[in-house]
Order: C-alpha cells, then structure tokens, then sequence
C-alpha cells in the first residue's frame, strides 16, 4: 500500500470513529416530574357591588332614603377565608351630579351602613363613615349594605343624579 492510501485509510478510521462516538453520545433519555405542594392558607378576598342604591322619586324640598333597605339599599357581597376579621371603608360622595352639572347633597348618619347577618331578614347598622371592623362568617361570607339620604333644594332641576359609593375590604 502506499503512504497515501495508509493515511486515506487511517483518516477514514479517524472519521469513522468521530460518528460512533457522535452516535454514542446521542444516546440519552430525559424525563420529568411535577413539584406539588397543598398550602394552607388564606382564601382570597373579594367584594362585589350587587345592588345599587335606589332613592326612587324623589321630591325637590323633601329628603329621601330608601324605602326599603334590602331592595333599594346599596348592597355589597364579600367572600374571603372563613371567619377572619376585616374592616370595610366606604369612600362616600357628597353630592349626586345631575344634567348640565347640577348637584344635590346626599349625607350618610352614624346607621346608614348595614351587615346583614341573614339577608334580607336581619341586619346591624353601623357607622359607615369611619372604618367597620367585622369577621366573616363559618362559610367566608358577609353582606354590607349602604343607606343615605338625599335633600334636593327646592329649585333642583328635574333629572337624574347619581354619585359613585366605594367600598374597600381588608384583611
């Protein structure tokens, strides 16, 4: 054999070799598992508006609250981790805005805030002006409603006026 055909031959072995080690090396598995952990912990909190607070008709010269407070009183469901304290503030307004700009005044008193302890049947009033301490309940409910009352002046312009009642709920 000549000197190159023995490095024709000895290259060729070179090359073969670097595939079968490629070969090898492409010879593995992979595989997965999950991580799972059950934490114990506290429900979220949340707060839904699901009754806005209704004055009906309402007579300029005469002040108005609801005539009902379980159907036209302001009504907020919250759903959070059973029995843990909370406190609810309201952030009230104090007008109603009305066509072209016109106001009436709207005042919340020291009862206007409810925690219906079984709506619609029985509630507490509290104080929604300054910030209410509650827990909710064994199932991780509570309902609060909202009262008030609007005085429109005797020249108040014929319309609608609405204001926007916040409720924020802490742990």
């Amino acid at each position: 054999m000549s000197r190159s055909s023995h490095l024709v031959l000895a290259l060729t072995g070179i090359a073969i070799a670097g595939l079968a080690s490629s070969a090898e090396a492409q010879n593995t598995a992979v595989a997965s598992i999950n991580a799972t952990a059950n934490v114990s912990g506290v429900a979220p909190l949340t707060a839904a508006g699901v009754n806005d607070l209704n004055f009906g008709n309402v007579t300029a010269g005469t002040p108005k609250s609801p005539t009902s407070p379980s159907a036209d009183g302001g009504r907020f469901n919250i759903s959070g981790q059973p029995n843990n304290p909370v406190s609810v503030t309201f952030t009230l307004p104090t007008v109603l805005t009305g066509g072209g700009g016109s106001t009436i005044p709207i005042t919340f008193n020291n009862t206007d805030g409810l925690n219906w302890t079984n709506f619609p049947i029985a509630s507490s009033p509290f104080n929604p002006n300054v910030p209410f301490f509650t827990t909710l309940s064994p199932t991780g409910t509570l309902v609060i409603g909202i009262l008030g009352t609007v005085s429109p002046p005797l020249a108040t312009t014929t319309g609608t006026y609405t204001g926007t009642v916040t409720l924020t709920v802490a742990y």
